[in-house]
């Protein structure tokens, strides 16, 4: 039976257990299902989140609290709850007298603003609290219920599911030392949306203070799936196919706030038109994501401005980040494939390539110039012909550099102006791939969306590996890289002699990045060169285009 801790947090006490891992036979704390904030139902949906009530009792903290009510990423039944703002903390000491604090990674979960979860499941503490790093995983709202905006002051003013992080990282600041953990030292770390939510408290002055790092891996806030200019049209699209009508934006939430969450997560995709189901199906799936706020002072926006702007200016935190993609996130795709007619699928793939045209670059569907544009993709990545399983790779290659690669680099170059990132490209396969092991997919050469996390957390759903093995070593280096930023702001510190890898950061003179693949070094340049650089053309003939216009 595992022995009962108790600590007394600033709102109450909380009790949590003592942990012996399966895997590394290390002992931590575990201290599961921390409210943070007050249950956001009733009358709170929509609202920014609230400060919890303090209790006396000893609370129960032994065991995970629900995710936000959501479809499951890959089972796809409908769990959790509206009651989500918990939060999760693993720590290898708790506050002991003449002990040093330690350094906190605050873990925010993916799944595209719309589904995943801060549970062990994606998250398993085990590897990082073995290197004396405390883990924290945060539950925030999400789909509607986080990111409803209707482009008003007040309520569903939007990002509410930012500010619920905003309030989790305050909680830390406040609370952590109880735990062992040093709050002046807090590392933000986030994969997908979780790491588009990184790149977002980068960029806000709410986040200001509350981190001394920041990770993000395979996202960023200029990704087209992680920010809407649509959000007040897709709000009251959202409300009209529940049977609302009318155009008042606060009888609409006084409505929606009556739906039951259930019916409001099931016709989450209604908020889509037509054309945006067939245009955005790929590369922005999801209809409820951050959005700029129009605020008049009442509700403090966590975001005013687009974040391309805020990024050719400099207006993001300029510390230690270290952010990366792996190199062949469309496979993702391989999802819609999974149980379905391939050949079916494969057409549908190939029909799909003029609807991938990015709209900055033909906003009209359907035109002259986006078939011309479509052509040009279709030759630089198919060589022009449909798509098959022959090129399969390359079409996840376009689908990948449009939902992420692009808009990274992008990112980066920015960033690099202004200060020195860590950057890195992961391409390793292994038993730990989580996505080629959810699918039972191993022929497709290169590492998928997600890949990279069996590498960070422990989770069930992965097989064991002999410590012998090369995955098992890789695994190693890629925690010992990601504390040791944590620790340090630097994954490679010089009084690290555990290894001898040296990741140099990228700058504006030399970009350049660490490879984390079967060997691992340093690249000069970019990430996938010569895709990017065709991206800039069709960019930059598009301005060339406009100017003479």
């Amino acid at each position: 039976m595992s022995k009962s801790i108790i600590i007394k947090t600033e709102k109450g006490p909380i009790r949590g257990k003592e942990v012996i891992s399966d895997d590394t036979k290390g002992k931590y704390f575990s201290f599961q299902g921390i409210p943070y904030a007050r249950p956001p139902v009733g009358p709170l949906r929509f609202k920014p989140p609230e400060d919890l009530d303090s209790w006396t009792e000893v609370k129960d903290c032994q065991q995970e609290a629900d995710p936000c009510i959501q479809h499951h990423m890959y089972l796809r039944d409908l769990r959790g709850s509206e009651d989500c703002l918990y939060l999760n903390v693993y720590s290898p000491q708790l506050d002991i007298w003449g002990a040093s604090k330690l350094p906190v990674m605050v873990r925010i979960h993916g799944g595209g603003f719309t589904t995943g979860s801060a549970g062990v499941e994606m998250n398993g503490p085990d590897f990082i609290v073995q290197e004396r790093v405390i883990l924290v995983t945060i539950g925030y709202r999400l789909n509607m219920f986080g990111f409803l905006c209707v482009e008003e002051p007040g309520d569903a003013q939007g990002n509410m599911g930012l500010k619920d992080q905003v309030a989790a990282l305050k909680w830390v600041q406040r609370n952590i030392s109880s735990f062992g953990g040093d709050p002046k030292r807090v590392t933000i770390a986030g994969e997908s949306a979780g790491g588009a939510s990184v790149h977002l408290h980068m960029m806000s002055p709410m986040s200001q203070g509350l981190f001394s790092s920041a990770i993000s891996e395979s996202g960023v806030a200029i990704n087209p799936w992680a920010f809407t200019n649509e959000g007040r049209s897709r709000a009251f699209r959202l409300g009209e196919n529940l049977g609302f009508k009318g155009n008042n934006a606060t009888e609409l939430i006084r409505f929606l706030q009556s739906v039951p969450a259930e019916d409001l997560v099931r016709a989450s995709h209604k908020a889509f038109t037509r054309e945006d189901k067939e245009y955005y199906c790929v590369v922005a799936p999801f209809p409820f994501v951050p959005s700029v706020e129009i605020s008049d002072g009442s509700v403090q926006p966590f975001l005013s401005q687009n974040p391309i702007e805020l990024l050719n200016e400099g207006k993001f935190f300029k510390g230690p980040f270290m952010a990366g993609v792996n190199n062949r996130e469309g496979m993702l795709l391989l999802a819609a494939i999974f149980g379905k007619d391939r050949s079916e699928m494969l057409k549908k793939f190939d029909s799909r390539i003029p609807k991938l045209v990015p709209t900055d670059l033909s906003s009209q569907r359907g035109s002259t110039k986006e078939k011309e544009i479509a052509s040009s993709m279709r030759w630089f990545y198919m060589k022009n012909k449909p798509a098959s399983e022959e090129n399969l790779v390359d079409y996840f290659d376009l689908t990948g550099d449009l939902m992420f690669i692009y808009g990274f680099y992008k990112a980066m170059k920015c960033h690099c102006k202004f200060t020195s990132p860590y950057i890195y490209e992961f391409s390793y396969e292994g038993v730990f791939n989580v996505f080629k092991n959810v699918l039972g997919e191993d022929s497709m050469p290169g590492a998928c969306h997600a890949d990279e996390l069996g590498y960070l957390f422990n989770m069930d759903l992965l097989p064991e590996a002999p410590s012998d093995s090369h995955a098992y070593v890789m695994r190693n280096i890629m925690v010992k890289l990601w504390t040791n930023f944590v620790k340090f702001g630097n994954p490679t510190p010089q009084n690290d002699k555990s290894s001898d890898i040296s990741w140099i950061p990228s700058h504006s003179s030399q970009m350049s990045f660490l490879k984390l693949g079967p060997t691992i070094e340093n690249k000069s340049g970019v990430i996938s060169e010569k895709r990017m650089l065709f991206w800039d053309d069709m960019y930059k003939k598009e301005s060339s285009l406009k100017n003479k216009l």
